[in-house]
């Protein structure tokens, strides 16, 4: 069972990350990450450091993904490390396109770090 404190810890990184995305800055979307962090992304090749990964936001948002909505279905694990899963919407709007939304599923391992919880490894993709 994972503490209340620690639930609202991450519920708060996973409010922020989605709050990168409404105001279209990848700092604060980024800013859940560990440094040494890796994300999955479907389709496409590790990406590796919390910088690179702002970057791939970046280029994310740009592409037309403005909202991010999660929904957290489980949290477990023990000591420095927990695991989520979940499912999620991204809305869509691309530049000149028609907006849509993307179901996805995703697993997130978290890390407890001197700067609080943090996604370390985080993988997903499209559910029909």
């Amino acid at each position: 069972m994972v503490a209340d404190e620690v639930r609202k810890a991450i519920d708060a990184n996973n409010k922020r990350f989605s709050e990168g995305f409404l105001k279209g800055d990848a700092a604060v979307t980024a800013s859940v990450l560990a440094e040494d962090a890796v994300v999955f992304p479907p389709d496409a090749p590790m990406i590796q450091g919390r910088e690179a990964i702002e970057e791939f936001w970046r280029t994310v948002m740009a592409s037309g993904v403005k909202e991010v909505e999660l929904t957290t279905f489980e949290l477990s694990g023990s000591g420095d490390f927990l695991h989520e899963r979940g499912t999620g919407i991204l809305k869509v709007h691309p530049p000149g396109g028609t907006p849509a939304e993307q179901k996805i599923k995703f697993v997130v391992v978290w890390k407890r770090t001197a700067d609080g919880w943090k996604n370390l490894w985080d993988i997903w993709n499209a559910t029909p």
